[in-house]
């Protein structure tokens, strides 16, 4: 099956509009998705656009890290959505729904949780917090 990669300007303008404010030329974001989600249209979804749009969607729209981060686990859940690794970017949506926590610390904790490593350097102490031993920089 040919699939193509998805940006993030399209997810947003799914998240953000209704079909009633929507501009016209962006209309067809909301069909465009329910093929998607039903897998008749497959798209390649990188990792960095994922976190750009969580990005987005936190910052420059003021949704909540939790929200956001469930509403784009839903995004991933989509049976056409194409990823590296689903599973580690689920572990990572979850922590940043339940954990106050930014989105690379999360995504450090899903790595080394799925790697097994329990050590890391940084200065972050969320890390620590989370369970890993910070290693010193020497």
């Amino acid at each position: 099956m040919k699939y193509s990669l998805i940006d993030t300007n399209i997810i947003i303008r799914f998240l953000v509009e209704t079909p009633e404010s929507i501009p016209t030329k962006f209309q067809g974001v909301f069909s465009f998705f329910d093929k998607v989600e039903r897998a008749e249209l497959c798209v390649q979804l990188p990792e960095l656009v994922l976190f750009e749009a969580f990005f987005v969607l936190t910052s420059l729209y003021k949704v909540p890290a939790p929200q956001a981060a469930e509403t784009l686990d839903q995004i991933v859940a989509f049976r056409g959505v194409l990823m590296q690794d689903k599973p580690l970017i689920h572990a990572c949506l979850t922590i940043l729904k339940k954990d106050k926590i930014d989105l690379v610390d999360a995504y450090i904790l899903s790595v080394s949780r799925r790697k097994s490593i329990r050590t890391v350097y940084s200065f972050d102490r969320d890390l620590k917090k989370h369970g890993l031993e910070l290693l010193a920089v020497e």
